[in-house]
């Protein structure tokens, strides 16, 4: 029972679908076919105007496709309707009387026009096609009263004379040799442009214009129309001195420009001559601007020289009744008129009392009653049967593939075939229904029930093989099998393995190799222009096997190849990267490919052993440094020691206690080179160990300060400080960190110009802490910062001052050991270094 029940509600669900979509697919072709008529969103006197014109309209149609007769009177009066023709002008009436016979060229009736009558314009010809229905409108699928008019332009192909522009306009027109054509604004744009005209079509222009000079041009030219009359008259004058043997003709100067349109030509504009009279170039070659032509065969670009400004002739050719030409190549065009049996009639027409239950007006009458009942109740019927389409398909998908009493998954035939086969039975169908569809659509019967049956069926055919396939893929679906249920997957599944590889070998190629997508390009390219030239040879059946098989072969040497250059390239990347334990697997590699590898092996191998004996000889010259120092503090202590004493002793001899001060302070200021060395030593090997903790930045700087307040007093140097009031905190090793502060403060002690100000502030720079020193030098800088950072620079530099040069590296050293950053700044004698820090978070540090 719970079977049948299951198919029995699949069953309604189809057909309830099925039912429904034709419903809603009605809805929607009414309401399209309602809104091409414009009677969707019109109501009232509007609607009632809309639909009694077409009625009109319809019947003046009728009448007019048997015009060689007798205007279809049977028709009209079986309909009921009355019915005049005129024959008019652009549909201008101008003051006919209407109610005189003679107006019409035919009419069937003999009384006034009633108070409401309706007038339509219909354009007929000798080759016009009618489309004829008895009916006002048919929603579905026929054609209602149309005239279609086909080929009412005739062309005539006219070779170019001379070709010009008016600039006031702005338009072009052609010479034909007889008269002026218009030239259609497609084929021509006059346009800024540096390149001039096209050298072909310049060459025709050149022999077109030239064909075009009257046997006497020699007494042409232009004079320039000045508004001065003083200085015209005296070019005039000078002009007939010159040319006092050249007496200018009647007819020469008819041949001429009327005097006041003269222009005057300058560099090498030239003289065009049309029909015999001469005109101004538009402009000369260099004018920056050209007449682009679109021609159907062949275009080309104009320079100004080659074009006859006819702005003074704009008045002349605005107010003819011009032809209007296409440009077909740059030296010809094709002149287009209208048919001379293309007319126009005013069709007057209004109901008889006596007409029929199916005339247009009636009908028209009866449409105005069911129109505004449709404007609700097919929306309404679209939106109700797309929710139930809506409603039952998902019960539908909700049933499909559902678990049957025993755990399995339901199913049905076309689920098990593959989804190809199941698509392209599903693509016959709805073919098949298709042409049926439009079969009945396209012929007179489908106005029957018969016609309106078949296409229903072809509808029902459609949806419910939509149906069957939709709920094929959703059973595939829920049983995971959509790929895998595809020709294509099995397929790929019998040689997923060489592929997997094939694929692998080429990504590897692809993201190793920067050029591995142009060179797959270039490949592509090569073997496509190898397939067309092969495609044209006559027995190509023979050579394209062999070309597959050969372009098969060469793309495996070539992924084959690229893949080795690809370990190859890889290796000699990390080893740039710094990476000199790297090594390639040159085992079955090619020849030269082989050598590369095992070179950049040897290179690596080389590299690794160099760099072992810098680091052992760095580290060798670091312990020899620090154990010189430990030897030689020794002894130097105790020669501090003793000079300390005999300081103490009563000397009378006043040179011995100056050269004991002498001893006390080299041999202190050897201390602290000593001491320095050996900090230096183990900052730069990175033997020291930091006991990294939150430090309070304020209140160390402000130590640092105070324990050089004496010596800068000394020095009369002020300390201007910016340091925050609240308390600021980063993470370092607060000896060392006092260690750098207290160098940075000592160079500005013994560096700085004396009775200057020595700048230190304190500050924050998203979440970073920066410590700044800037101050004046005594000597002149001429040294780089990267010098000055550098070890004994100053030792180097001047063997006469205080300092040994290693302060600012001994700090930077630090520094950097505990995750800061020093920078140091030199602009003419201002000296400025910056130390910055990762700042604490004061909650963090509770």
């Amino acid at each position: 029972m719970s079977k049948v029940y299951k198919r029995s509600s699949h069953l309604l669900y189809t057909i309830g679908i099925c039912v429904f979509s034709m419903i809603m697919i009605s809805s929607i072709v009414i309401l399209n076919a309602l809104d091409d008529c414009g009677l969707m969103y019109t109501s009232g006197t509007s609607l009632k105007k809309l639909l009694m014109d077409q009625a009109a309209y319809d019947y003046s149609i009728w009448a007019l496709s048997d015009k060689d007769g007798n205007y279809n009177e049977e028709f009209m009066n079986e309909k009921g309707c009355n019915i005049g023709i005129i024959e008019t002008d652009n549909g201008n009436l101008g003051d006919l009387d209407l109610n005189d016979s003679s107006t019409y060229i035919y009419r069937n009736f003999d009384q006034e026009l009633p108070a409401q009558y309706y007038m339509t314009n219909v354009y007929t010809s000798d080759d016009s096609e009618f489309y004829l229905s008895e009916k006002l409108y048919d929603f579905l699928f026929v054609n209602g009263n149309e005239v279609y008019n086909y080929d009412i332009e005739e062309y005539q192909p006219k070779d170019i004379k001379g070709i010009g522009y008016d600039m006031v306009g702005q338009k072009a027109y052609v010479w034909d040799g007889e008269e002026f054509i218009e030239l259609n604004d497609t084929s021509y744009n006059y346009k800024a442009s540096d390149d001039g005209g096209t050298y072909n079509t310049t060459n025709i222009y050149d022999r077109i214009w030239a064909s075009q000079v009257p046997e006497d041009s020699n007494q042409h030219s232009f004079t320039a129309a000045a508004d001065d009359k003083n200085q015209t008259s005296q070019e005039d004058d000078s002009s007939k001195e010159k040319n006092e043997t050249n007496v200018i003709t009647e007819d020469e100067e008819d041949q001429m420009l009327p005097a006041e349109s003269i222009i005057t030509t300058s560099g090498d504009a030239k003289i065009l001559y049309i029909d015999g009279k001469a005109y101004p170039a538009l402009g000369d070659d260099n004018s920056g601007y050209i007449l682009e032509l679109y021609g159907t065969e062949s275009s080309g670009a104009l320079s100004l020289s080659n074009v006859a400004d006819l702005s003074d002739l704009h008045d002349q050719l605005g107010s003819e009744d011009l032809s209007v030409c296409t440009l077909d190549t740059v030296s010809s065009v094709m002149e287009y008129t209208m048919d001379s049996s293309y007319k126009q009639y005013t069709v007057i027409t209004f109901p008889r009392p006596d007409q029929s239950r199916d005339s247009f007006f009636v009908q028209a009458q009866r449409y105005l009653g069911i129109i505004p009942v449709l404007h609700v109740a097919l929306p309404l019927l679209m939106v109700i049967s797309g929710i139930l389409v809506l409603v039952l398909s998902i019960l539908l998908v909700i049933r499909a593939g559902n678990y049957d009493d025993h755990g399995r998954l339901s199913t049905d035939i076309l689920a098990d075939f593959p989804i190809e086969v199941t698509f392209v039975i599903f693509g016959c169908v709805e073919s098949l229904a298709i042409a049926v569809i439009h079969y009945s659509a396209g012929y007179d019967y489908n106005t029957s029930q018969y016609g309106l049956v078949v296409i229903g069926i072809g509808l029902l055919i459609g949806i419910y093989a939509g149906i069957l396939w939709a709920e094929s893929i959703i059973i595939n679906f829920k049983r995971k099998q959509l790929f895998r249920n595809t020709l294509c997957y099995k397929m790929l599944r019998a040689m997923a393995r060489p592929l997997r590889r094939g694929i692998d070998s080429i990504k590897t190629v692809l993201a190793s190799i920067k050029w591995g997508y142009r060179i797959a390009g270039m490949c592509l390219v090569i073997a496509f222009v190898e397939y067309m030239s092969i495609a044209v040879i006559d027995d190509k059946e023979s050579l394209m096997l062999f070309w597959l098989l050969e372009k098969v072969v060469l793309a495996a040497i070539i992924i084959k190849v690229l893949k080795q250059y690809a370990k190859v390239k890889k290796a000699a990347v990390d080893m740039a990267d710094g990476n000199m334990d790297v090594r390639v697997d040159t085992t079955k590699m090619l020849i030269d490919l082989e050598e590369h590898g095992q070179a950049l092996n040897k290179i690596g191998s080389g590299l690794n052993t160099a760099v072992n004996e810098r680091m052992k000889s760095e580290r060798m010259k670091t312990e020899l440094i620090t154990n010189v120092s430990h030897d030689i503090k020794t002894p130097l202590t105790s020669v501090i020691n003793y000079v300390d004493l005999l300081q103490k002793e009563n000397f009378d001899n006043e040179t011995a206690r100056s050269y004991l001060e002498v001893l006390d302070r080299q041999a202190k200021r050897l201390k602290k080179l000593i001491e320095d060395l050996i900090e230096a030593s183990k900052a730069a090997s990175g033997s020291i160990k930091f006991n990294m903790e939150s430090v309070n930045a304020r209140v160390l700087l402000n130590q640092s300060v105070g324990e050089f307040e004496d010596r800068l007093q000394g020095s009369n140097i002020t300390v201007v400080t910016q340091i925050p009031d609240r308390d600021v905190y980063v993470r370092a090793d607060n000896r060392y960190l006092f260690r750098v502060l207290d160098n940075l403060m000592s160079n500005i002690v013994k560096y700085s110009q004396e009775g200057t100000r020595a700048y230190v502030e304190l500050n924050e720079d998203g979440g970073m802490v920066r410590y700044t020193f800037k101050n004046i030098s005594r000597d002149k800088l001429g040294i780089s910062a990267d010098e000055l950072m550098e070890r004994f620079v100053r030792g180097d530099m001047s063997r006469n001052t205080e300092g040994n040069g290693l302060g600012l590296s001994i700090a930077r050293s630090l520094t950097e050991s505990m995750g800061g950053k020093m920078e140091l700044t030199v602009d003419g004698d201002l000296f400025k270094v910056d130390v910055t820090f990762p700042e604490v978070v004061k909650e963090s540090v509770a």
